[in-house]
């Protein structure tokens, strides 16, 4: 018998000790002939599916998988359109054991990107029955950081049902871990 909660909670565990792995170049990526490193999505998520594979215990009884897109799937496409996401942990064909929908984005992007992705989210636990979903934000661009979290989670809360199964994790900086912003953080 599968306890899905045990295991949300192992691979919450595993992410948050993932992220202190992610190194400087990974989280803010140089750019030939510019001063400033820029926060690249792709890049960060790359070497998170990196850091996590290899975290992950053979024995997890699920497969990570990363920008998958859900085009293929009649149920998500029916009920949520076209759809890509960052992360899923699930077992394939097997609808009964989705776990985990993440969803990554850098501290600079818009609000209104990030509640598009927080809907997406909300539709995943819905439809597709998934466990619990993230939203993972990474990197601190400046003193307003914190409020753009807070308003994060403030757009969490607003989602009623569907807050307590939506974790916000922020990832500040390269070399730390991620932090639980909204939820119980596993023992």
């Amino acid at each position: 018998m599968v306890d899905k909660e045990k295991d949300f909670k192992y691979f919450l565990e595993t992410l948050i000790n993932a992220t202190s792995k992610i190194e400087e170049h990974y989280f803010q990526l140089p750019i030939a002939g510019q001063k400033n490193p820029r926060f690249l999505e792709r890049v960060y998520c790359y070497e998170l599916y990196h850091q996590l594979r290899f975290t992950l215990c053979n024995q997890f009884p699920y497969k990570l998988n990363g920008e998958v897109d859900k085009n293929g799937n009649p149920t998500i496409l029916q009920g949520l359109g076209p759809v890509k996401l960052d992360f899923i942990v699930h077992v394939p064909r097997d609808e009964d054991n989705n776990l985990i929908v993440i969803e990554v984005k850098p501290i600079t992007a818009k609000l209104n990107r990030i509640k598009d992705d927080l809907k997406k989210l909300k539709g995943f636990l819905e439809k597709a029955k998934y466990h619990k979903a993230i939203m993972f934000i990474y990197g601190s661009d400046n003193k307003n950081s914190r409020n753009k979290v807070k308003s994060i989670r403030t757009e969490i809360n607003i989602l009623s049902e569907y807050s307590e199964r939506i974790i916000l994790l922020w990832h500040k900086e390269p070399r730390s871990k991620a932090e639980v912003i909204n939820h119980v953080r596993p023992a």
